[in-house]
């Protein structure tokens, strides 16, 4: 049966977590996510989770400009975003990168690679 995780389902949660994936990721925040849901049967919690909203940086950039230019538009768009997510009560802000120029830049400014690899479903 699957239903709405409710306050009272975070210990057995903390306790799966703590047994299973402590050493793979944080305790996920399922009370601030925008739906989360458990699927138990008789015996208990069998998976539980959902959807969470999560601040994702996009960026359009004139390529023919000077690279010192972009660099330091990256810079202030890149705080302005950083300042909107944390007064919205976000830890976190995503961007995804195919060009790996980019990418090292990113990372040599805070970003890091997630844990796993990055799967999108279209809907």
């Amino acid at each position: 049966m699957i239903r709405a995780l409710v306050p009272t389902d975070i210990p057995e949660l903390k306790r799966l977590y703590e047994l299973h994936f402590s050493h793979e990721f944080d305790f996920p925040e399922f009370m601030k996510y925008l739906c989360a849901f458990v699927v138990e049967d008789e015996q208990g919690i069998i998976t539980a989770g959902g959807i969470r909203m999560i601040p994702e940086c996009a960026l359009i950039t004139d390529l023919t400009r000077d690279p010192r230019v972009r660099i330091k538009a990256l810079y202030q768009m890149l705080h302005a975003s950083k300042f909107v997510c944390e007064k919205s009560g976000f830890d976190q802000m995503f961007v995804w990168s195919q060009n790996p120029r980019y990418t090292r830049r990113l990372i040599r400014n805070g970003f890091r690679l997630p844990q796993g690899q990055s799967l999108i479903l279209d809907l």
